[in-house]
């Protein structure tokens, strides 16, 4: 299959919010088939310090994955499937640079096969011959049944990574990432229409369970011929329960080259707390402080109720990031414009440099300003308008 690859130049262009700017004389990479006259572009890079990937558009369309339409019935809590797309990302980073791999939703695993492979094994039943979750334990009833065999796998997400080849014009798949998704609480119902009942899932059992459902999937990945040769990174994601104000947490990854098993899993150490909580406070009393003293000064600012609250993301037992919703009750914007920048002062008098920090003010009209501060950096300021 022959391809060409021409370049064309954008001027700089302004964006609202803070992603930032795209850089002047930015390029963007238009890859034209002549075979099928499929038109593939690389959409240009944002300066932004989260150096996000370059992504792929066929025929300048972003392509979704044929999975895509199950992830909000096997993920219950929308903050988790946030988390999980964003986290494979980064995690992809260690393995796929950004300066070199762009991106794009899953395309090789169908949403029919995945939707298989979540189902509980049943060799009596077609549809359940590939189920990776177990099938029910033993028991009297079907309580009994759910409980002494719980089900632990919520869903896979496929993301892919492709890379130019060495003449320069056209693509190929240079990696596969594979989020597998476990629940920590598991939901059952014995009846359709029937009352809900839950198990919690102790973190060993998880882990080990993650571990054999990824074995599986990797031997099942490798008999595909497109996916038999490149690299796979498969991360294990424990989910939190269906309420959580945070969300769950990466357990481990592993990456397996072209022909190899999988030797070893790196321990990912990270958490999320909610601020103010008596979990953050035991935990990490120092931080909540910091918060406490914060949320202090905002709820004086104001006569009338306002409401501060937190997410703080751990990694290895230190906070990398701080996210912080304030909720108004006003809606004016020569208010809103005062309390923005009285929160930008007291954003950096009670948190280090070293903190990146994200604040959205928002009020029964919707959004008002966001301030955001990266790590060392000068915090950005929009007011909404």
């Amino acid at each position: 299959m022959k391809r060409f690859v021409s370049v064309l130049a954008i001027t700089t262009l302004f964006l609202s919010g803070c992603i930032g700017v795209l850089e002047k004389e930015e390029e963007i990479i238009v890859i034209e088939d002549t075979e099928d006259d499929e038109q593939v572009i690389i959409s240009p890079n944002l300066n932004t310090p989260e150096n996000y990937y370059r992504t792929v558009l066929h025929e300048g369309d972003y392509r979704h994955s044929e999975a895509r339409g199950l992830v909000p019935h096997a993920v219950f809590n929308r903050i988790d499937i946030n988390q999980l797309e964003i986290g494979l990302m980064e995690l992809a980073s260690t393995r796929f640079s950004q300066n070199q791999y762009f991106f794009q939703e899953g395309q090789y695993l169908e949403g029919s096969l995945i939707n298989r492979w979540l189902r509980r094994y049943n060799p009596e039943m077609e549809s359940h011959r590939e189920g990776l979750n177990p099938p029910l334990g033993e028991g009297d009833t079907e309580r009994e049944k759910h409980e002494n065999q719980p089900s632990y796998l919520s869903h896979i997400m496929e993301h892919n990574y492709l890379k130019g080849v060495e003449d320069g014009g056209s693509l190929e798949l240079g990696g596969l990432v594979l989020g597998i998704s476990l629940n920590s609480m598991y939901y059952y119902q014995t009846e359709v229409g029937g009352p809900s009942f839950e198990v919690p899932l102790d973190e060993e059992d998880i882990l080990a369970e993650g571990k054999r459902i990824a074995i599986e999937v990797l031997n099942r990945v490798r008999e595909r011929d497109n996916l038999a040769n490149v690299p796979i990174m498969i991360a294990l994601y424990k989910e939190e329960v269906r309420r959580s104000l945070v969300p769950g947490t990466f357990m481990a990854m592993t990456v397996i080259e072209p022909g190899k098993r999988i030797e070893r899993w790196e321990t990912i150490n990270e958490a999320y707390y909610f601020y103010p909580s008596r979990q953050a406070t035991q935990d990490f009393r120092e931080d909540a402080n910091r918060f406490a003293n914060f949320k202090q000064d905002i709820d004086g600012f104001f006569d009338n109720y306002v409401g501060v609250v937190g997410k703080g993301r751990y990694k290895n037992d230190q906070l990398q990031e701080l996210t912080i919703t304030i909720n108004l009750q006003t809606s004016s914007k020569a208010e809103i414009i005062a309390m923005s920048q009285y929160i930008t002062d007291r954003m950096k008098k009670h948190f280090p440099t070293t903190l990146t920090v994200q604040i959205y003010l928002t009020s029964l009209e919707g959004a008002e300003s966001i301030i955001v501060r990266h790590s060392e950096q000068e915090p950005f300021v929009h007011i909404y308008r």
